[in-house]
């Protein structure tokens, strides 16, 4: 596939559909009443019956939900009364998030499609008081296991930006399904890199938040790794929708109680501002060469904005992956056994594997890696003495193909061949995906910026800073281009 058969240029908010439209734009239009938030809800349900038989993207839609949610957010821009930014703003969830009376079967046989679930988790029930409208869940690797999207009961996800490529996992679904404007909005979770892969696999900018700043409930097993967040096209809507789901949290015990900014993302100069690009981030992983590219790139476009950028690598004191593992395997070990027999007997080989081996770890391996991990987070707290943030790449790659698990060459269950991502779940810290950059073949390619704890608001500056500048938020799939616009 040709770049320029892959990737369609368009002029950003001027697309035929409001589909397209950013949250700021979308607000402005129910404001002047010249669209209203039903023809918006129509608009993405339009894409997701042109587009979603190609992708695989939602597994649940309720349309008489969405369209009613609609109807009520018209209503109240009709009296001047919205609830805020996000008052029909059409918006996904990941199926990974309960929503309240729709099925939450997280990618798994053993869980019911059509069990209804009692009630909203905390950042679904804020996105429900702020206005936004619900278009449906999408797909998810069982319980989030893989850094593709796959899974027994949905099949296969696509990426829109080259259809024998995967969108990357596990918020997969959330991508192709923002790539193609089927919502402006979608609720991710990122528990080893589950946002930031399909972002920058889809040029789309998602946000790991850090530990606590979106809450969560009830308390899981997957804490404090994994964590709920936002992606969107650009910058400032992840950033108004972290500033709707943040702040205190009576059911988590970890929730800050200081609610985001939701200006985090507003337009200025970064000068001042100390940059650190690290194309290995202090791990073994060796990017290619459009990936060093693509990080080349952003570090230019961040030195237009105003800041300085220097080459530096934290100084890890071993390698994130050993203590990772650790956890990981032992949290589904955990997981599955939380499960009666019968419901376990349902699940997929890959998690009776990796609890299989999470059985093995015995208290002071666990032990050590409980050091491991708070030397780590002592280490880039170091580090980000001397810097801001650091700049370094999501993946080593591109999206590989869409029926594997990993390059061709690696092994699947192997993860130091991507090792750039998950550092940030073993400290906590927050970092965000920046769309960046497009191999010669037109698949998008991502960079992250990672910073220290409470640093979220900073990222997102950075990353609208960069935004113009780097120029490839109006380059869509050219699926979009190739069929009637809707």
């Amino acid at each position: 596939m040709s770049a320029v058969s892959a990737v369609s240029e368009v002029a950003d908010g001027q697309l035929a559909s409001p589909a397209d439209w950013s949250v700021a734009e979308l607000g402005a239009a129910f404001r002047d009443g010249t669209v209203s938030p039903v023809a918006v809800a129509d608009a993405a349900l339009a894409r997701i019956d042109a587009f979603d038989d190609t992708v695989n993207a939602f597994v649940f839609q309720d349309r008489d939900t969405t369209m009613a949610m609609a109807a009520a957010s018209e209503a109240r821009h009709a009296k001047g009364a919205p609830l805020g930014p996000l008052d029909g703003v059409p918006t996904s969830i990941k199926d990974l998030a309960p929503v309240a009376g729709w099925p939450l079967q997280r990618g798994s046989r053993a869980l019911s499609a059509t069990e209804p679930a009692p009630a909203d988790s905390p950042p679904v029930a804020r996105l429900r008081e702020a206005g936004a409208v619900f278009i449906g869940k999408t797909a998810t690797p069982e319980s989030g296991t893989r850094i593709v999207t796959r899974s027994e009961v949905h099949g296969l996800t696509c990426n829109p930006y080259g259809l024998s490529k995967t969108p990357g996992g596990s918020s997969g679904g959330a991508a192709a399904a923002l790539a193609l404007s089927m919502g402006t909005l979608a609720l991710g979770t990122d528990g080893a890199g589950s946002i930031r892969i399909p972002a920058a696999f889809c040029n789309l900018c998602g946000l790991k938040p850090g530990f606590g700043r979106v809450p969560s409930a009830p308390p899981s097993i997957f804490m404090p790794h994994s964590v709920v967040g936002p992606m969107a096209r650009r910058a400032a809507d992840v950033a108004a929708m972290a500033a709707v789901m943040s702040g205190a949290e009576p059911r988590d015990p970890y929730a800050w109680p200081v609610p985001f900014d939701p200006e985090a993302a507003r337009p200025a100069p970064l000068t001042g501002m100390r940059i650190a690009l690290s194309p290995t981030l202090g791990t073994n992983g060796t990017p290619d060469s459009a990936t060093l590219h693509a990080l080349r790139t952003a570090a230019r476009a961040v030195e237009v904005a105003g800041a300085t950028v220097e080459d530096a690598d934290p100084h890890l004191p071993c390698d994130p992956y050993e203590p990772f593992m650790v956890f990981w395997e032992a949290t589904y070990a955990g997981f599955l056994d939380s499960y009666p027999e019968d419901a376990q007997a349902l699940m997929s080989p890959l998690i009776h594997e990796i609890a299989a081996r999470g059985r093995r770890i015995d208290i002071l391996t666990y032990h050590r890696a409980l050091g491991q991990r708070v030397a780590i987070a002592a280490a880039m707290r170091a580090f980000y003495q001397n810097y801001d943030a650091v700049l370094a790449p999501v993946m080593p790659s591109a999206a590989f193909d869409v029926s594997a698990e990993a390059p061709e060459g690696e092994v699947a269950d192997d993860w130091r061949w991507c090792p750039f991502t998950y550092l940030a779940n073993m400290t906590g810290e927050p970092a965000v995906s920046i769309p960046t950059a497009f191999t010669e073949d037109g698949l998008p390619l991502g960079v992250q910026l990672m910073g220290p704890s409470g640093s979220d608001e900073t990222l997102l500056r950075v990353a609208a800073a960069v935004e113009p500048h780097l120029g490839v938020v109006a380059t869509r799939p050219s699926l979009l281009a190739s069929r009637a616009r809707t």
